[in-house]
């Protein structure tokens, strides 16, 4: 299994991009009442981008690299998302067991 390091560079050096969006589907076409009432974080991106996201989620799980990981467009792990994105992943395992 990889580390979220080599998780990390992997990614990088692919040029795949990640957008994340506050989400909020049109009222007026969804059919299911609840839906439309719910707001969504979107996450968008390449299928190599999604596995990405999955590795890196599935290695913090294991939880060999601590309890809590971040990565944001304006800060530590910029190369992972699009320009247009603004919102950034923060992970948090609870319980910890550091």
């Amino acid at each position: 299994m990889s580390t979220m390091r080599e998780i990390l560079k992997r990614h990088a050096e692919s040029g795949q991009k990640l957008s994340l969006e506050n989400f909020v589907p049109d009222r007026r076409d969804s059919p299911d009442e609840e839906l439309a009432e719910n707001s969504y974080t979107l996450i968008k991106g390449s299928s190599q981008s999604l596995r990405f996201l999955g590795e890196l989620l599935i290695q913090f799980a294991d939880g060999k690299d601590g309890c809590a990981f971040d990565i944001h467009p304006q800060g530590a792990g910029s190369a992972h998302f699009s320009a247009e994105t603004k919102l950034g992943i923060y992970l948090l395992m609870e319980p910890c067991q550091e």
